[in-house]
């Protein structure tokens, strides 16, 4: 087993981080309200992934799975820097960064559930994987409405809207599940 303290001081990290990137989430529903918020939204999205990407390099050696959730994370801040605009490369690179944000949390979930069954932490290996199912879940809403939301801005405008409040708060609820695990763990572990 690899060293608690260090397992939980990463998990630490992500979870701070994940935490920062509940608060970007909900700044950038505000944002619609406030553009100026936008300037915020980027600096704390950008903090948050930081302090996610620190635990991860915290973590690389304890097991292979957070070395793959470290190379998933790098992977998708490249796909991240590459995906502004709204063409079609712009999208297939958000879709990648998608892919990488949702790998990330598999490799997670599955190193640290390794290291809770070693410890017998039988609930925590559960939420965890029901905290991986809501992402998975989340992933594919926010793929579906992304393409559904584009199709009916032509036709009902308020129905994009309608939809993509709707992947927010899915996205939400599956980051809470993230972070409640993520919580648990550190204190199993820790």
């Amino acid at each position: 087993m690899g060293d608690p303290g260090k397992i939980s001081g990463g998990l630490n990290l992500i979870y701070i981080g994940s935490l920062i990137a509940i608060v970007s989430m909900v700044c950038a529903a505000v944002v619609l309200l406030v553009p100026l918020l936008a300037l915020l939204l980027v600096f704390v999205g950008f903090v948050g992934g930081v302090v996610s990407l620190v635990g991860l390099a915290m973590l690389r050696n304890e097991h292979g799975n957070y070395m793959n959730a470290l190379v998933a994370c790098v992977l998708g801040i490249v796909f991240g820097l590459l995906s502004g605009g709204d063409d079609a490369f712009a999208t297939f690179m958000n879709l990648g960064r998608t892919i990488c944000a949702l790998l990330q949390v598999y490799f997670v979930v599955r190193g640290t559930n390794s290291f809770l069954r070693e410890r017998g932490c039988l609930t925590e290996v559960s939420m965890g994987d029901r905290a991986w199912k809501w992402q998975l879940i989340s992933a594919v809403v926010g793929v579906a409405v992304g393409v559904l939301a584009a199709l009916a801005l032509f036709l009902a405008p308020g129905l994009s809207i309608v939809l993509v409040l709707g992947a927010l708060v899915v996205e939400v609820a599956a980051l809470v599940f993230y972070l409640s695990y993520l919580k648990a763990s550190v204190a199993a572990l820790g």
